[in-house]
């Protein structure tokens, strides 16, 4: 784990670790990763918006762009995405054009591969191993140009980025909601975890649709959205889906929920979802929505709406049509 290594690197290698350091430190998942370090000048880069709201209740400062800044050390905890992991490595070469960078990451998420291309293009100084990981660091300035990742083109015409949900192509599950919902929406809605926006597009393909609310907890998938969705009637939100409430109660919520949670796998997430829809609708309104067939969320459906059918689906994926929701 990143904080048995960083503790082991810090009373071993103590001066890389000085007070007088600015530090930047990309993607803590908790405030204990930051809290444990401590160092009286930190600041943390994190894009997903339940860690970055811990962090800030901790106290803890939390940027999401880093091109105004300079530090003189970088953490950089890698994430699974090899391409996000290797851009944020780029990043903390622009925040930190001179000084120490400090790669960590467990083996499941694929540090020793990172450790590998690394050393093809700079000199690491020292790989240690650890609690199930690695970390590893090198001085900057180095060039790393070709780790900067930007947004690409996929089928459609869609943008979409390293790291977020299905960034290589439309989602399945996605396209199968879309073909139900593309003409039986009207009225004010919400799209809850709308990641790069392709159901939101789908959607908003009639004119019934009057204002449509757009949540996305992952500030990257949000951007590349804003220039997915070109709709005047849409509204962004970088925000938890769990926590948002409407301004008013809406006609219809859509929604592909996730079920994993930091690279984890957290079933309960779609049920969590589903409660949200439910106290964010109208009496009358409509939740559409499309999980993976083995996930059991009908007794969350149950426990929250009066009615609720399955349509057409297939044998990976079951469409949902919610009606009527219970108001505590």
């Amino acid at each position: 784990m990143f904080s048995e290594r960083i503790e082991f690197v810090q009373r071993k290698f103590g001066p890389l670790f000085s007070q007088d350091n600015n530090v930047i430190f990309f993607n803590p998942e908790s405030p204990f990763q930051c809290l444990s370090l401590s160092l009286d000048n930190l600041v943390a880069y994190q894009t997903f918006y339940p860690v970055a709201d811990e962090l800030e209740t901790a106290g803890i400062q939390c940027i999401q762009n880093v091109s105004q800044q300079k530090f003189n050390l970088a953490i950089v905890s890698i994430p699974k995405s090899k391409k996000l992991a290797r851009h944020m490595i780029y990043s903390a070469t622009k925040a930190v054009p001179e000084g120490l960078i400090i790669v960590d990451g467990d083996k499941t998420s694929g540090i020793e591969s990172i450790i590998r291309d690394l050393k093809k293009h700079t000199k690491i100084t020292n790989v240690i191993s650890k609690a199930h990981g690695k970390m590893a660091w090198f001085e900057t300035p180095t060039n790393l140009d070709l780790y900067k990742d930007i947004p690409t083109k996929i089928e459609g015409g869609f943008e979409t980025q390293a790291g977020v949900f299905s960034s290589d192509g439309v989602d399945p599950a996605s396209k199968l909601l879309a073909h139900f919902i593309s003409q039986d929406l009207s009225g004010t809605g919400a799209d809850l975890g709308g990641g790069w926006g392709y159901l939101s597009v789908k959607a908003l393909e009639t004119n019934s649709i009057s204002e449509l609310h757009f949540i996305e907890a992952d500030l990257s998938a949000l951007n590349v959205a804003r220039n997915n969705i070109n709709d005047q009637r849409v509204m962004f939100y970088w925000y938890d889906a769990l926590k948002w409430k409407a301004p008013k109660l809406l006609d219809f919520i859509i929604m592909n929920p996730p079920f994993h949670y930091l690279g984890r796998a957290m079933p309960s997430l779609g049920a969590d979802f589903v409660k949200v829809a439910s106290r964010n609708l109208k009496k009358s309104g409509t939740l559409w929505m499309v999980a993976n067939r083995h996930l059991p969320y009908e007794d969350a459906i149950k426990g929250h709406f009066s009615s609720f059918s399955e349509l057409s689906g297939s044998k990976k994926f079951k469409v949902i049509r919610a009606e009527n929701p219970i108001h505590s």
